[in-house]
């Protein structure tokens, strides 16, 4: 038994160990760098609010999708939201905005090649969330019961 409990340390350390190089690299090797400086701040955060995750992963579940589409399927978003969103989600690469001239004019949406290789992470992450799920509500229930 102590054996295993030996190796999940050193299994863990050297997980951290890991993370921390990874980290590095991401921050230009200095850990120390502040927030707003983050050279991946500005692009993740155009992307992984929690209305653009979702605009993502339901135009990844549809091959197009109009603004109504996506109004109606995005619960409680305002369209002067989605249509922010849409915009900085096309202006850095991960949709395709397709306008028809018709009247009334249509307005297509679909995800580009970027676009999908960004739905193939939030998948895993989404997975992962729905996995660990009960972790999370369990954890809720009990800091909430130690606070009261």
């Amino acid at each position: 038994m102590k054996n295993l409990n030996n190796q999940e340390e050193i299994n863990a350390d050297n997980q951290m160990v890991n993370i921390k190089n990874r980290l590095k690299k991401i921050f230009n090797y200095d850990l120390n760098l502040s927030v707003e400086t983050c050279p991946i701040k500005d692009i993740l955060s155009a992307a992984s609010d929690k209305w653009s995750i979702l605009i993502i992963l339901f135009l990844g579940g549809n091959e197009v999708l109009r603004f109504g589409e996506l109004k109606n399927i995005v619960k409680g978003i305002s369209s002067k939201i989605l249509t922010e969103r849409l915009k900085r989600l096309e202006r850095d690469g991960y949709l395709i905005r397709k306008l028809f001239a018709e009247v009334p004019v249509r307005v297509e949406y679909k995800l580009s090649k970027f676009g999908l290789s960004y739905l193939e992470k939030l998948l895993v992450i989404s997975e992962w969330a729905q996995d660990e799920m009960n972790i999370i509500l369990r954890s809720r229930v009990e800091y909430d019961n130690r606070s009261q």
